[in-house]
C-alpha cells in the first residue's frame, strides 16, 4: 500500500518538475514511508527514497521503513543537500508549509539545486482515505464516543470544567487510545460562545450548555467530536438554539456524496442557519477532514470547492457562538460511501440533558 502511495505521490512531484523533493511534514512522510518517530526528512526520488534521521531513530526507522534506505545524521538539512548533489538532482522541491526559514536557508547555502515550492500533493492524496485507514479512524471515533458516554452521566453542577476534560483524557487512553489529537474544549455558560474554549477551572452552574470538543488518537488516526449538553432542563431559547443546530447538522450529512462539492455542504448548513436569523453567530467553517492530522483536507467551507469522493472523511460541524449568553456546536465524523455520509461518531446527538 505505501509502494503504490509513493509511486502516485512520485507522479505528481514529476509534473512540478523536480528531480527530488524534501518532505519535512511529519504526517507526509509517516503515510509515504511508515516511520513513526518524532524527527526525520524524506527524500523522495525517481528510484530510491531516503529516510535522515538522528542516532535516536535509527533502529526504528530500520524497523519500520524495510524499503527505504535510512541515513544516520547529526545534520539532516545537510545530509539531504549532500544526496541531492550526489544524485545530480538539479530542481529539490521543498514544502514551504512546513520548511523553516533556517531550513531552506540552509539548504540554498549547501545545495547547489534550484529549490522548488511543492504544491499541497501529498495533503490532496490524503483527502482520500484507503480501506484500512478507515478502519483506523472508524476505531479511534468509536474509543473517543464509547468514553464520552461512560462519563457524562457523571457531569454534575459545580464540576469544573478542567476536571471534565482530564476525565475525558484518561477514559479514552484507558480504553486504547495512544493519545488525544487536541486540548479537550469544555466550555460552559457563556464560555460556550468561544469556539476554542479550551476547558478552565470555571465551575459548571445547572441550567448551563456546556460544549464538550474530544477525540481520540489510534494507531497514527485521529477522531474528532462535538456534543453540547445541558446541565439541568434546557430553557425555551436554548433548546431553540439546540435544534436549530441540529437540523443544519442533519441535513449537511444528508447532502454528504460522492460529486457534491464541499461548498455546497457548508451552503445547506449555513442556510439552516441563516434562515432562523442566526446566520452570523455561525463564524466557522462546516468542517474539516480527519485522518494522521486532526485538521486537513478537505475544508468544508464557501471558499474551498472541492469534490467530494468516496473514502474522504471530514467532520460536519456547524455552530452557533453568541456572545455574553453560550453556544452549541454538534459535531460528527463521516465518512463518504457510495451511499452517501456515514457517521462514524457513536454518541446520539439528541439535547442530552443531565
Amino acid at each position: 500500500m505505501r509502494l503504490e502511495r509513493r509511486e502516485r505521490a512520485w507522479r505528481g512531484l514529476k509534473k512540478e518538475g523536480v528531480g527530488a523533493a524534501l518532505i519535512s511534514t511529519p504526517e507526509n512522510i509517516r503515510y509515504l514511508s511508515g516511520f513513526t518517530g518524532g524527527e526525520a526528512l524524506l527524500l523522495v526520488t525517481k528510484g530510491v527514497d531516503y529516510l535522515f534521521v538522528d542516532s535516536r531513530y535509527t533502529t526504528q526507522a530500520h524497523d519500520e521503513c524495510k524499503r527505504l534506505t535510512v541515513i544516520e545524521t547529526k545534520d539532516k538539512i545537510a545530509g539531504v543537500a549532500q544526496r541531492a548533489e550526489k544524485l545530480g538532482a538539479r530542481r529539490l522541491g521543498f514544502e514551504p508549509q512546513h520548511l523553516s526559514f533556517s531550513q531552506h536557508d540552509q539548504l540554498k547555502k549547501t545545495c547547489g539545486a534550484v529549490l522548488v515550492p511543492l504544491s499541497n500533493r501529498c495533503e490532496e492524496m490524503r483527502s482520500t482515505k484507503d480501506p484500512v485507514e478507515i478502519k483506523l479512524i472508524k476505531e479511534s471515533a468509536t474509543i473517543a464516543s464509547k468514553s464520552f458516554l461512560e462519563m457524562v452521566r457523571g457531569i454534575k453542577a459545580g464540576d469544573r470544567e478542567r476536571d471534565l476534560a482530564l476525565q475525558l483524557e484518561n477514559r479514552i487512553r484507558k480504553n486504547g487510545a495512544e493519545s488525544i489529537p487536541f486540548p479537550f474544549i469544555v466550555a460552559s455558560g457563556t464560555r460556550g460562545a468561544l469556539p476554542h474554549g479550551v476547558a478552565t477551572s470555571k465551575k459548571i452552574r445547572r441550567g448551563e450548555l456546556v460544549t464538550i470538543d474530544f477525540g481520540a488518537v489510534y494507531r497514527g488516526y485521529c477522531s474528532d467530536e462535538t456534543c453540547t449538553i445541558v446541565v439541568g432542563r434546557p430553557t425555551a431559547r436554548q433548546n431553540r438554539v439546540y435544534q436549530v443546530v441540529k437540523e443544519a447538522h442533519d441535513k449537511a450529512i444528508r447532502r454528504t456524496k460522492p460529486g457534491t462539492k464541499t461548498s455546497a455542504i457548508d451552503s445547506i448548513a449555513r442556510g439552516v442557519i441563516e434562515r432562523e436569523g442566526l446566520g452570523k453567530y455561525f463564524i466557522h467553517g462546516t468542517g474539516h477532514g480527519v485522518g494522521l492530522s486532526v485538521h486537513e483536507e478537505p475544508r468544508i467551507t464557501q471558499q474551498q470547492k472541492y469534490m467530494v469522493e468516496e473514502g474522504m472523511v471530514f467532520t460536519i460541524e456547524p455552530g452557533v457562538y453568541i456572545p455574553h449568553w453560550g453556544g452549541v456546536r454538534i459535531e460528527d465524523l463521516v465518512v463518504v460511501t457510495r451511499q452517501g455520509g456515514e457517521p462514524l461518531s457513536c454518541v446520539p446527538k439528541e439535547l442530552m440533558c443531565i
